[in-house]
């Protein structure tokens, strides 16, 4: 849905991206489109949660990333 450009403790530049799970069901009206979860995660697929305020912390490191 969304990639945010974000720095991490040691100054590197870091995408956090945010998905979301989507199931589209063809129905008598056409297609319909169920907006499921959301999740947030790096370029590189490790998990991250939103702190809010452009702030994200890395699950697995603890590291903290902020909006570039």
């Amino acid at each position: 849905m969304t990639r945010t450009r974000c720095v991490g403790d040691d100054g590197s530049p870091l995408v956090v991206i945010e998905y979301q799970h989507v199931d589209r069901r063809p129905t008598d009206a056409g297609e319909r489109t169920y907006p499921g979860a959301r999740r947030l995660a790096l370029a590189s697929g490790e998990a991250v949660r939103s702190l809010g305020d452009g702030v994200w912390e890395v699950i697995a490191t603890g590291e903290m990333l902020r909006r570039a």
